[in-house]
C-alpha cells in the first residue's frame, strides 16, 4: 500500500480510496477510470485497489496482474506482487508465473520510504505463515506497530495489533483491531477483525452476533474466503 496522502491529497483520488476502504473497488475502479502514462499515481491507485479486490475477493487475477505491470520496475510492483504470490499460497490457488518466495520479495522494498511499514507488516506476515518463523514475525509486528503509531496510521496498526494478540492480550488486542479498523473506515477489514474475535470468543451470544455481521458483509461485498459454508 502506498501511503495515504499520496492519494487523499487530491480529491478524486481520495474518493476511490475511500470507496475502496469501504470495499466498493469496482465503484472506485469505474471512478478512477484509465491512467494516463503522466499520471503514476492514479495508476498506483489503480493497481492498489484491483489488487485489494483480489486479495478479498479471489476472482480473476488476471486484473490485477494487468495493473500492476502498468507501473513498471516500482516499489509498489514488488509490494503488490508480493501480495498476490503470498494469497496464492495462503489459499493454495493456482496461480501460474507467480513462483517467488514472497518473503525475498517484500524485503527487497523494506526500506522503500512510499510504502510505509506495509512492507514491513507483509514481510512479518508471510515469514510467520510461510516459514514458520514466530520470533522473526514477532519483531516485525513490533516494528510496524511502532512505526503506524508514530505516524498516525490507524489501519496499519490493527493489523499490528491483531498479529501480536496472544495469552491473556488475545481478545483485548482483536477487539482493540475491530475498532482501529471502524476507526480507518475501513469495512472488509473490519469483517475480518469481527471474524477473528469471534472464533476467539467461542461459543458464545456475541460470537454468534458477529458472524452474522461477518456473514452479511462477506456476502454483500463478495469477501468468499469469509463465507461459512
Amino acid at each position: 500500500m502506498t501511503l495515504d496522502e499520496a492519494y487523499l491529497s487530491r480529491p478524486e483520488l481520495a474518493v476511490a480510496r475511500h470507496l475502496q476502504r469501504a470495499g466498493q473497488w469496482n465503484l472506485a475502479l469505474d471512478h478512477l477510470g484509465t491512467a494516463e502514462a503522466s499520471d503514476p499515481v492514479r495508476a498506483a491507485l489503480i493497481a492498489e485497489v484491483t489488487v485489494d479486490r483480489f486479495l478479498w475477493q479471489l476472482g480473476d487475477v488476471a486484473p490485477a496482474l494487468a495493473a500492476i505491470a502498468a507501473l513498471g520496475d516500482t516499489p509498489l510492483a514488488t509490494l503488490l506482487t508480493g501480495q498476490v504470490t503470498y494469497w496464492g499460497r495462503l489459499f493454495s490457488l493456482d496461480l501460474p508465473g507467480l513462483d517467488a518466495d514472497p518473503v525475498d520479495q517484500f524485503a527487497t522494498v523494506l526500506d522503500a520510504p512510499e510504502l510505509g511499514g506495509w512492507p514491513i507488516f507483509w514481510h512479518a506476515v508471510s515469514t510467520e505463515n510461510l516459514h514458520g518463523d514466530t520470533p522473526t514475525a514477532t519483531a516485525g509486528y513490533e516494528k510496524v506497530r511502532q512505526w503506524a503509531r508514530d505516524t498516525g496510521d490507524v489501519l496499519l496498526e490493527s493489523y499490528a495489533s491483531r498479529h501480536l494478540a496472544t495469552g491473556d492480550d488475545t481478545v483485548p488486542l482483536f477487539r482493540l483491531s475491530v475498532q482501529q479498523r471502524a476507526a480507518a473506515g475501513a469495512r472488509p477489514q473490519i469483517a475480518a477483525a469481527q471474524n477473528t474475535l469471534a472464533d476467539a470468543l467461542g461459543d458464545t451470544p456475541e460470537a454468534a452476533e458477529l458472524r452474522t455481521l461477518v456473514a452479511h458483509t462477506a456476502e454483500e461485498l463478495g469477501i468468499s474466503w469469509l463465507r461459512r459454508g
